[in-house]
This record gives structure tokens, C-alpha cells and sequence, in this order.
């Protein structure tokens, strides 16, 4: 398989998994892997915007545009902290704690449906493959050439 059809297929699974994802769960799959994040974290850690961005390799914008709206539709506040008028935490609300059950069925269901008839060997190698390639587009991303 060359280049181009590797990013292809990757492309293509990643359109099939968010369509399954924001069909299954009647919200965009991304505002599900935040909520996710922020709640798997809460209490024991603070979350900010740019752990989210880093943790789920979304650009800043992006981030921060998602946030507004689950904000607006009361899945999330954000909270001032005392030593950077800047900086604000991300908390879940009291109706998004009462969802962690929901939405970690959700992805569950959906890691079942992905990795049905997959041994845990081939999992590793696919995981090994994808962290490489993550790497190698990072590197990309940096300013280092392509080969």
C-alpha cells in the first residue's frame, strides 16, 4: 500500500467512524471524546483547553469553538482561575457528571464495533503502526520534509 492510499483508507475509516459515532450518540463524536476527557479527569485532575487540545490532537479554534457551544448547551462551565485572568478551567456540569455512564456505553459500544474479529495482536501491531504515523505526521507538521 503507497502513501496516498494509506491516508486514503485512514481518511475514510476515521469518516465512517464519526458518522457511526455522531449517529449512535445524536451529538458530534468530538463533543462526546471531550465530555469523555473532562470526565474521566474530574475530579482528580484540572483540565484547560490546551490539555484538550493536546490529549485529543485538536487545533486550538477548534477547541475552543466546541467548548462554546457545549458551554451554551450547559455541558460544561468554565471557571476563572485566581492567578491568570486568561486561563479558565474546564469543569463538567452536575446533568454531564449524571451522563459519565451514557457516554463511556457509548464508546465502548463503539471500540466493540471497531475491533470486532480483530485479535489482540493485530490491535497491538495497528496501534504500534497508527503511533508511528502520528509521529511521522507531527514531524511533518514541525517543518520536516516528507521521506
Amino acid at each position: 500500500m503507497d502513501g496516498k492510499q494509506c491516508a486514503s483508507s485512514v481518511l475514510g475509516l476515521a469518516n465512517q467512524i464519526k458518522r457511526v459515532f455522531d449517529t449512535t450518540t445524536g451529538r458530534c463524536g468530538t463533543q462526546i471524546r471531550i465530555l469523555n476527557f473532562v470526565l474521566v479527569s474530574y475530579p482528580d485532575r484540572k483540565i484547560y483547553q490546551k490539555d484538550i487540545e493536546e490529549e485529543l490532537n485538536i487545533r486550538s479554534a477548534s477547541v475552543s469553538t466546541l467548548l462554546k457551544i457545549m458551554e451554551a448547551q450547559d455541558f460544561i462551565r468554565r471557571e476563572k482561575v485566581s492567578y491568570d485572568d486568561r486561563l479558565k478551567r474546564i469543569l463538567p456540569t452536575s446533568h454531564t457528571v449524571e451522563m459519565k455512564e451514557q457516554v463511556e456505553r457509548h464508546i465502548t459500544l463503539l471500540e466493540k464495533r471497531l475491533t470486532a474479529g480483530i485479535e489482540e495482536k493485530e490491535r497491538k501491531v495497528f496501534s504500534d503502526v497508527l503511533k508511528k504515523m502520528q509521529e511521522n505526521m507531527e514531524l511533518t507538521e514541525k517543518g520536516d520534509r516528507y521521506g
